[in-house]
């Protein structure tokens, strides 16, 4: 009898310890997560500033340098900063020529790959900047199609 008195008071005893280390374990988690809503992530920063303006060109469609018969299609974006909506008209046109341009001296295999599509943004990037005396920003090549 004896046996059964201290196994009951041992079971109750046990019982209540992992009653009250649960009890801490679930604030202790309720705590860490009322922290983590509570923060707030930062404003994803752009490099851009806030008056620059997305401006979407013309697709370019024009013949390369070789092989005879290679066609290649362009379509493009270009970032533009402080620039009113007729200047950025002229500025469109302008860097839309200067693309054409530099399309009909290239190849198919100057821009096949990763490496040549990232050769090719440089150069359209780096021609558009000139052009613009730095109004754009960036160009952005949204589809290239080469045939």
């Amino acid at each position: 009898m004896q046996w059964l008195v201290v196994f009951l008071v041992l079971t109750a005893v046990s019982a209540a310890a992992g009653v009250l280390s649960s009890l801490h374990v679930l604030s202790a988690v309720q705590h860490t997560a009322d922290t983590q809503q509570k923060v707030e992530p930062p404003p994803a920063a752009s490099a851009f500033s806030p008056s620059a303006r997305l401006r979407k060109m013309a697709p370019v469609v024009t013949n390369m340098a070789s092989p005879p018969g290679a066609w290649i299609r362009v379509e493009a974006s270009v970032i533009t900063d402080q620039v009113d909506d007729e200047q950025a008209n002229v500025l469109i046109a302008r860097v839309g020529e200067d693309v054409v341009s530099y399309l009909r001296t290239i190849s198919p295999t100057q821009i096949e790959g990763a490496r040549g599509l990232q050769y090719l943004r440089e150069d359209l990037n780096e021609r558009a900047a000139i052009r613009s005396s730095g109004k754009v920003r960036e160009l952005i090549i949204e589809t290239l199609v080469v045939q």
